[in-house]
């Protein structure tokens, strides 16, 4: 039977995949090879963390913030059902490409960020982000704000301005890779349909090295085997690390505009005690003290993963439409 299921979650994925345009296959062909997209380094400048997912279309551009991992291969389903007359860049973390470092504050990645959406269009921004890209778009709209920037949209997809103060992390400071890696394929099976065998058990009895190697191992059987090496996989759990640093130690100002938040209407394997009983609290989940107006909540299907992934996202994307429509409409 786990071969089967297997089976049938790799044929969904492939369908999935077929359904994407030939750009969009080989941004995911690029990607999994750890290339650097098209849009990234010159001579002389910082490596780019635009990704040009859906360039065309003559809406205004929606620009979305990487999760946690730092990749935004996570928003070629939520691209595709926004459809092809709808620009979505993705903003990546440095440090995923070879030969880069990663940015070390929330604050640094929204300057990084904001430059290079400037690149794109002088404005107004329509600008989104999922999980931890919540609190480095928050901060990005910010930032805009502050140099007089106009945000039309502000969209956050189930993240939090911070980590819950009652919630700690002692894995961070932990050698071991074994929580980053559960969390990698706790993603990937999730979000993709793949599952790599792995089970906190197994996987914590190994030193970090023989965690590694079985990761890898488990990746060698998905379509996702072009990026199954030691080298991506260093840079990825790195990235990881130092964007969930970046995230505890962020304290967010006030921001001037409105909020969208978009909320998952199921918790997902992830939720803590401390989360939910927060979340009952407030249900902005902290966005509505550091906003003068009202946050717009939006009730999507799924989970924390699963409202990005089919057949969930295409709800998702539904209501983001329909609030790009409704900023660019108002004066």
């Amino acid at each position: 039977m786990k071969g089967d299921d297997q089976e049938a979650r790799q044929a969904l994925l492939a369908e999935r995949r077929a359904r994407l345009s030939a750009e969009q296959q080989a941004l995911l062909q690029a990607r999994l090879r750890s290339r650097v997209p098209q849009a990234a380094t010159t001579a002389g400048m910082a490596p780019a963390a635009l990704v040009a997912i859906q360039p065309a279309g003559p809406r205004p551009p929606f620009f979305c913030v990487h999760p946690a991992g730092g990749d935004v291969l996570c928003f070629q389903a939520l691209s595709h059902h926004l459809g092809s007359d709808q620009p979505f860049y993705g903003l990546q973390s440095r440090g995923l490409g070879a030969g880069e470092e990663p940015l070390t504050t929330i604050e640094a990645m929204a300057a990084a960020y904001r430059e290079e959406i400037a690149r794109v269009t002088p404005g107004p921004y329509h600008l989104g982000g999922w999980s931890l890209g919540g609190a480095v778009v928050f901060e990005l709209a910010r930032q805009l704000a502050e140099a007089w920037g106009e945000v039309a949209l502000l969209a956050i997809v189930d993240g939090t301005p911070g980590p819950w103060p009652s919630v700690e992390d002692p894995a961070l400071e932990d050698e071991s890779d074994a929580r980053w890696l559960l969390d990698i394929a706790d993603y990937l099976e999730r979000l993709w349909g793949i599952d790599l065998g792995l089970s906190p058990e197994t996987l914590r009895a190994l030193s970090s090295e023989e965690q590694q190697r079985r990761f890898l191992e488990g990746l060698k059987q998905t379509p996702f085997a072009a990026g199954a090496s030691p080298e991506p996989l260093s840079r990825l759990l790195r990235v990881f690390r130092t964007n969930v640093r970046a995230f505890r130690r962020y304290q967010p100002g006030r921001y001037p505009g409105r909020i969208t938040l978009f909320r998952p209407a199921a918790p997902g394997p992830e939720a803590t005690d401390a989360a939910d009983l927060a979340a009952v609290a407030d249900p902005t989940l902290g966005w509505g003290a550091l906003t003068p107006f009202p946050v717009t909540l939006e009730t999507v299907p799924g989970d924390h993963i699963s409202a990005l992934a089919e057949p969930h996202v295409a709800a998702l994307a539904g209501r983001l439409r329909t609030a790009i429509d409704e900023a660019s409409a108002t004066p």
